[in-house]
């Protein structure tokens, strides 16, 4: 034990939330070692955020195609060679998985490849290839991600029924696919297929499509996933899936009605759940819930040496998310005195078309907590870049307290919300009113001047709506 190399801080998991409070805390001076089992950037740059906005280009040029000749351009249709934006998808995962390693390297940070485990006296075991090391940390991070969930009965098989990450590795495209759940993934891959030419169901058990985001907004992307040829049918909770010589039988219960369909491909995208088990949390004694590690305000578990970030905590599951914690960690392991996260400005973002951005409270859940609010929109259809473009689908919503005007969520369907929903996450982290949202000036012509529409809407002041 007395060859154990030591570290200020050691995180488990090298994916966005991982990886950047190990080169943060680097950066604060610390001495610090990083463990990952598999490839380094984890889900998001792996099989999750980055590959699947590479398909979603590819679809976006397609769909745009076709589209051109109402600018007077003349493309013809669209061929997508699926095998060579296999190959494009995955140089683009290789480059930035490469920058992240060497992000590593020049900050120092050692990257102990293997499982690890959490033991007692700040010790961390690592089983790899080349056997099994310890190390200790003054300061440990769990920083271990999640993976998909499937549903009770339907079980992928990387072949017929799969998983989004099969999705990523299919050597060829099929006729139609049916894609059981309608949350971000779920749509995400909606749009993308149909976009592709292929023939899309997509089913959810709840009654709206997107059943965490604002409703309004998600029937918009409801709406024209549908114009697209998306059949969609909600509050229909998928029974069974029976696999066919053909593909697959899908059997949903809507009412008091069975609707049954076939398609050659099922997707399950009925969210995903933590990676906490065997890492050594239970015995250390750590507080859990429903796999999920529990902490407080500062990140920091019911062991006073041992914080957890980013998927397997209950906060939103976003990269940026966890990439936001890491750094708030880092920060305040390093004695910085970091300013407390304000996990409600924290934004989210669907990469559909239309797509779809929020931050904040919707409607419904600061009526939910009793708060007496005002409510604004501005149709995008009023929007001279939306105009130019010909993307006049969606709206932006911004939701403020009556009493004070403080804006406490904005949310928006259509062109360029992900970009654009900065201005509210910034709105939300300033404690801004809705006044002071709408006064600060935008470019003519920006698609972001809707958002300062809506704002002048909540007090009877928008020009175009």
């Amino acid at each position: 034990m007395a060859d154990q190399a030591v570290y200020d801080l050691i995180v488990l998991g090298a994916g966005p939330g991982g990886y950047v409070c190990a080169v943060r805390a680097a950066k604060r001076g610390l001495r610090v070692a990083i463990v990952e089992r598999d490839r380094v950037g984890g889900v998001c740059l792996n099989r999750g955020c980055i590959p699947t906005k590479v398909l979603l280009e590819a679809a976006a040029l397609a769909r745009l195609s076709r589209g051109a000749a109402e600018l007077g351009v003349e493309l013809g249709p669209a061929q997508v060679d699926w095998a060579r934006l296999m190959q494009r998808k995955a140089a683009v995962v290789k480059w930035l998985v490469s920058g992240v390693e060497g992000l590593l390297v020049r900050h120092k940070v050692e990257l102990l490849r293997g499982q690890g485990r959490l033991a007692q006296d700040g010790i961390v075991a690592v089983e790899g290839e080349g056997g099994r090391r310890t190390v200790r940390g003054t300061v440990r991070v769990v920083a271990t991600g999640s993976r998909e969930r499937s549903l009770p009965g339907i079980q992928p098989d990387g072949k017929n029924i799969l998983t989004s990450d099969d999705v990523l590795e299919l050597e060829q495209l099929p006729r139609s696919i049916a894609i059981i759940g309608a949350g971000a993934v779920g749509v995400e891959f909606a749009s993308l297929f149909v976009d592709l030419g292929l023939e899309v169901t997509l089913v959810e058990a709840l009654p709206q499509i997107l059943p965490l985001e604002d409703a309004e907004c998600a029937q918009a992307v409801r709406e024209a996933l549908e114009k697209r040829g998306v059949r969609v049918l909600v509050q229909a909770p998928v029974q069974a899936v029976e696999v066919t010589g053909s593909g697959c039988r899908v059997t949903c219960r809507q009412g008091t009605q069975d609707v049954v369909f076939s398609a050659e491909k099922v997707l399950v995208a009925v969210g995903r759940r933590p990676n906490t088990e065997g890492i050594g949390l239970e015995e250390l004694g750590v507080r859990m819930e429903r796999g999920y590690v529990l902490v407080d305000e500062d990140m920091r578990t019911s062991r006073p040496d041992i914080f957890a970030i980013g998927d397997c905590v209950p906060t939103l599951a976003l990269a940026h998310v966890a990439s936001a914690e890491g750094k708030y960690v880092a920060d305040l392991v390093s004695g910085a005195r970091p300013r407390r996260l304000r996990h409600e400005a924290m934004p989210r973002a669907v990469y559909s078309e239309p797509e779809l951005a929020a931050v904040g409270l919707t409607e419904a859940q600061a009526q939910e907590r009793g708060l007496e609010v005002m409510v604004a929109r501005f149709p995008l259809r009023n929007n001279g870049r939306a105009a130019i473009h010909g993307r006049l689908e969606g709206l932006v919503k911004v939701v403020a307290e009556r009493r004070t005007g403080t804006v406490l969520g904005v949310h928006m369907a259509g062109y360029g919300a992900p970009e654009l929903i900065a201005e509210g996450a910034l709105a939300i982290q300033l404690q801004a009113t809705v006044r002071e949202f709408g006064e600060a000036v935008r470019a003519h012509p920006t698609v972001s001047e809707s958002v300062m529409e809506a704002a002048e809407a909540a007090l009877g002041m928008a020009i175009h709506a």
